[in-house]
């Protein structure tokens, strides 16, 4: 996760605690859509192809 934003990291951080992108945009005073845009980004520089790999891989790390 070295590679990602404070902001990035702090968003996978929620969605593996299970909260949902709508939860996590409401808990940090974001619009939905821009949580999945910072997914979307997330993905890319994770090579993950959904957001489900990402928290996995996240919850390994820890």
């Amino acid at each position: 996760m070295a590679t990602l934003t404070k902001r990035q990291r702090e968003i996978v951080r929620l969605l593996a605690t299970g909260d949902s992108q709508k939860e996590v945009a409401r808990k940090l005073g974001l619009r939905h859509g821009t949580v999945r845009q910072h997914m979307m980004k997330i993905r890319e520089r994770t090579s993950c192809r959904s957001t489900s790999e990402v928290t996995y891989r996240v919850s390994q790390e820890l």
